[in-house]
């Protein structure tokens, strides 16, 4: 029992020791996106999602905000699917019918949710331009994009001090 609870509360350091650059995903036509590619910005907000989950869709203007609130800081937002291929459709429709500034790839087959020990959605992490992971966060509440904002702002306000 110690074991178990030992293991428990030593999983959400394993996910801050995760580095993203190496993931390989789908984007919503089906071409393999490596997520180096699209870490360009000093800050990323990578969001666990499906079309089916209410907390996801009531995240998402939240965290497009918090973009538009910080333009200068160039906040990239990626959004991982965990819909299956046959809600493909959902999916696409979602993304019409919203302009959300955000890049929309797919884990249908919950490969690199697992790796990332990604178990339910939303699912959010923030990550530096080098993939790694600084924070995260399950589930969604109104309000929980304050803490978010908080931890964009530290990392900014780190990156400003290296330069």
């Amino acid at each position: 029992m110690l074991k178990l609870l030992i293991l428990f509360l030593l999983l959400p350091l394993l996910v801050f020791s995760q580095n993203v650059t190496h993931l390989k995903l789908s984007d919503i036509d089906g071409k393999t996106v490596v997520m180096k590619e699209h870490l360009k910005a000093p800050a990323t907000v990578i969001v666990f999602w499906a079309t089916w989950c209410i907390p996801c869709k009531k995240e998402f203007p939240a965290i497009q905000k918090l973009q538009e609130k910080y333009p200068e800081e160039q906040l990239q937002v990626i959004t991982i699917s965990r819909d299956t291929p046959r809600s493909l459709a959902k999916l696409k429709a979602f993304i019409r019918t919203h302009s959300y500034q955000f890049v929309y790839l797919l884990d249908a087959t919950g490969e690199v949710s697992s790796k990332l020990l990604v178990n339910t959605v939303p699912f959010t992490m923030l990550v530096d331009k080098s993939g790694k992971v600084l924070y995260t966060r399950s589930g969604y509440r109104k309000g929980d994009e304050a803490e978010l904002e908080q931890q964009l702002l530290r990392l900014w306000n780190q990156t400003q001090n290296t330069k």
